[in-house]
């Protein structure tokens, strides 16, 4: 009798387009990775690279990524030097290229980016006015305000199956003492 009632329980739902995964909640979130650019040059320009410390700092946002995870699966920046500087460690550890997203399209990457890496781990290098606005997003509450010019500290780490529904932590990328 129980194997005939698996049988038809197992009929029912692979009829129905059920599987395992959605009926009991596995399925892997998309672990999105957010930062803003690390420290850029006083040059004068409206495109700066990094400083030593800049470079410093996202050498160390690769370090906790390779400690934290596996592996990295896609590497996100803006299209200016002090983003794709920041987002370069990381892109060459996990030999990936970095792709570029517009910040002035944030519903369209947002939700590429949910439905495109689930069961993945993304960096996405941003701006102090994006990056808390882009988490936000993630997450459907508005949890974050726009950094301070001097804060290149937080590492958001969201966690999201959908739009406007995830988990966020922040962790720190300062050095240790």
């Amino acid at each position: 009798m129980k194997k005939l009632l698996f049988f038809f329980l197992f009929a029912v739902l692979s009829l129905s387009g059920l599987n395992a995964q959605n009926i009991l909640g596995t399925s892997d979130s998309a672990t999105l990775i957010f930062v803003r650019h690390a420290e850029k040059a006083d040059d004068g320009t409206r495109n700066p690279p990094l400083t030593k410390e800049g470079e410093a700092r996202a050498e160390r946002i690769k370090a906790m990524l390779k400690k934290a995870y596996s592996k990295v699966d896609a590497v996100y920046s803006t299209e200016y030097k002090r983003t794709e500087l920041t987002a370069l460690p990381t892109s060459k550890e996990f030999d990936l290229e970095i792709q570029s997203y517009d910040p002035r399209a944030p519903k369209v990457f947002i939700k590429k980016l949910v439905k495109d890496h689930q069961g993945e781990v993304v960096l996405i290098v941003g701006h102090s006015n994006t990056t808390p606005f882009l988490v936000n997003m993630v997450i459907g509450e508005e949890k974050f305000v726009q950094l301070d010019e001097s804060a290149y500290d937080d590492v958001f780490i969201v966690k999201s199956k959908e739009v406007g529904k995830g988990t966020v932590e922040v962790k720190s990328s300062a050095i240790k003492k």
